[in-house]
């Protein structure tokens, strides 16, 4: 093995900047309990505009930088007034969805051309350091950038520890973090101190993108992503989400495993796989002391946008099952005849692709409904489970020589099989870490797994051949738009089975549930299994549209847009799962591959996620449901010979309850009598 002393001092330098970006997550778990998914990317614009200053107008490094880190503490703060504060008081798991959401919202940076610099100026002059330097040691070049790191590093981790304990500010933000209500009664604000401990995360942030921008080969804002996010996070639980100094270390040690592992395994994604197995072992060994400092009696993200039920008297109206009828028919002639429409028929093969394509998502939003929706559990890897069922439809396709219909049955297998051993280690970490769980499989996935030949055969890129049944673009599309509907309908069989209300009474109070005598693992389990099915399945969807793939096709950034979706479309809604997915990627489906199209995914995903987060919870599914029910009201006022109720009155909502509730005429005389 090799242990050299270039190799540690490289992973030092490397681990410095995990262990920075720990201590971040680890300030605002303390003082708001729930994990900060967007740490890693508030500092982005900081490291932007750095480079634009002093690049493209000549601004003196010492003169850019105060500007640079202000930037990034101010956008900071801006997220926690505007987010945090008015999701102060709901389930823990509400804000980290939020954090999730922000952290998409602050990549648009990178497609804004003039807040970048210029590119040309990069590649020219390096991205600016204040000094030029080289040193040796072995056989390393530690230049200028790493100079920084080992300087800057380590004096604002101390100076931070310093400010925690020996000003008043800092000893006000702990006491805020330890007893909040013990801390009000001693007259401090615990808003402020939750706006203070986010400033002081987004200068954290800020100086770890600054520091790491010069390492980058080509400078691309949210050139870190995911991967770097793993580590810190990993670093964090090591240190219980709690403790500065052990996190700060922690992520320094995973530095160095990293290297070492690199420098004897430099291909295959070793590192990788180190790197989950660090994340998983540190979960399974903080497991007790997570779900204690985690507990949170509204913990589960219960907030979505099931149908409620009908009362039977009404759902038995003629007009009501009507109108369920034809809804259903008319959705299904939509989807039948949307390929032959004259405006997606100017080019019918790429336009049938692209809405095979948000099948596909649909599919993967309908599994998320039945883990996220009903099970109240965060899956950020979700995406990494149709990369598995595509290389499986791929490996099986050309090894077992299956009929297609037959194989997407077995891949969905593989895939239930793949979630539930992602799900088990992980089950016991409930709501906020199950998510560091599977987004650390989602890295291993594409950095480890895809990159294997003895499980997706050709690392290189696979190819499936299109069996005969779905020759042409239009076939695909009908064969996915079949896999949906299967999908739905099972979805739904299960929402009303015994196993679908075990997961849905776990999901609400599973200490209750407990006490029933329920297992609140296996009910979870049954909903990782059901919802890997049918992620593995949208892979088989997703193998036969593409043809061609490769592992990057899978990233983990893609698992972040399927939480977005299904959120935007009404989060344990069906209908919602596959709105969501029309909403979010059907509607710039037409302008695919330009900029303006990407940009406006990404305002769509951070923005919109957002908004429909704070203030329509419910999502686009929760709207149509408000539009049945005043429909269904006026069936019931008809049926009842009652006279249509006047515009200018209470809200539709309050309208509908008391149109439900009213007993027929016949009823009334009934209940007198008894």
């Amino acid at each position: 093995m090799k242990l050299s002393l270039d190799v540690v001092v490289l992973g030092v330098i490397q681990g410095l900047l995990y262990g920075l970006l720990a201590v971040g997550l680890v300030l605002v778990y303390r003082a708001q309990r729930f994990v900060n998914f967007c740490q890693a990317n508030m500092g982005l614009i900081s490291s932007v505009l750095l480079g634009k200053l002093v690049l493209d107008a000549g601004f003196p490094y010492l003169v850019a930088l105060p500007v640079a880190l202000a930037a990034g503490a101010a956008l900071a703060m801006l997220a926690e007034l505007t987010v945090v504060r008015r999701l102060f008081s709901s389930p823990r798991l509400v804000l980290m969805v939020a954090s999730i959401f922000l952290a998409q919202l602050m990549l648009v940076p990178r497609l804004i051309k003039p807040l970048n610099p210029v590119q040309s100026k990069v590649v020219l002059h390096g991205y600016p350091v204040p000094f030029h330097i080289q040193l040796h040691v072995g056989h390393l070049i530690i230049d200028a950038a790493d100079v920084l790191i080992l300087i800057v590093v380590p004096v604002v981790t101390v100076a931070l520890s310093l400010f925690l304990r020996l000003t008043a500010y800092g000893q006000a933000i702990r006491a805020s973090a330890e007893n909040p209500d013990a801390a009000r009664l001693a007259g401090i604000s615990v808003r402020r101190m939750s706006t203070l401990v986010w400033l002081i995360a987004g200068i954290i942030s800020a100086v770890a993108a600054i520091l790491d921008a010069p390492k980058q080969s080509v400078f691309v804002v949210g050139g870190s992503g995911a991967s770097i996010l793993v580590r810190a996070l990993g670093a964090a639980l090591i240190g219980r989400m709690t403790n500065l100094t052990t996190s700060f270390a922690a992520g320094i040690g995973i530095g160095v495993l990293e290297a070492v592992t690199f420098a004897n395994y430099p291909s295959g994604g070793a590192v990788e796989l180190v790197v989950f197995l660090v994340v998983m072992a540190a979960l399974l060994w903080r497991a007790g002391e997570l779900s204690r400092a985690a507990r949170d009696p509204g913990r589960s993200i219960n907030f979505g946008a099931e149908a409620p039920a009908l009362p039977r008297r009404v759902a038995a109206l003629a007009s009501v099952r009507r109108l369920r009828t034809g809804s259903v028919l008319v959705c299904a002639a939509v989807g039948v005849v949307l390929p032959w429409l004259p405006f997606f028929g100017l080019d019918t093969s790429a336009k049938s692709f692209l809405m095979t394509v948000v099948i596909t998502y649909a599919i993967v939003g309908v599994s998320l409904c039945v883990l996220t929706g009903w099970g109240g559990q965060v899956s950020l890897g979700q995406f990494a489970l149709v990369g598995a069922g595509a290389f499986a439809a791929s490996r099986l396709a050309g090894d077992a020589h299956l009929p297609f219909w037959l194989l997407t049955i077995v891949v969905g297998a593989v895939g239930a099989g793949v979630s539930v051993l992602v799900g088990l280690p992980a089950v016991r970490i409930q709501g906020l870490f199950l998510a560091v769980a599977t987004m650390a499989f989602a890295v291993l996935a594409q950095g480890y797994l895809f990159e294997q030949p003895g499980i997706v055969g050709n690392p290189a890129g696979v190819f499936i051949a299109r069996p005969s049944g779905l020759q042409g673009e239009k076939g695909v599309y009908y064969f996915g738009l079949v896999v949906l509907a299967v999908c739905t309908l099972a979805a739904r069989n299960f929402r009303r089975s015994g196993p679908g209300r075990l997961l849905i009474a776990v999901r609400d109070n599973d200490r209750s549930a407990r006490a029933a005598g329920i297992s609140a693992t296996g009910a979870r389990l049954v909903g990782f299994a059901l919802a890997g099915f049918m992620a593995a399945v949208a892979g088989v969807v997703f193998a036969y549209a593409h043809q061609r793939y490769v592992a990057t096709d899978f990233s983990p950034d893609d698992s972040f847009n399927m939480l977005t979706m299904v959120v935007i479309g009404g989060l344990g809604s069906l209908p919602g799962a596959i709105l969501g997915a029309v909403f979010v990627f059907g509607i710039p489906v037409l302008a695919k591959g330009s900029e303006v199209s990407q940009l406006f995914s990404f305002l769509f995903g951070g923005v919109g996620g957002l908004l429909f987060l704070m203030f329509v919870p419910r999502g686009v599914a929760g709207m149509v449901y408000s539009g049945r029910d005043a429909i269904v009201s006026r069936m019931v006022r008809r049926a009842d010979g009652l006279p249509p109720p006047p515009r200018v009155l209470p809200p539709v909502r309050d309208l509908v309850r008391v149109a439900l509730d009213r007993p027929a005429p016949g009823e009334v005389a009934g209940r007198v009598q008894a």
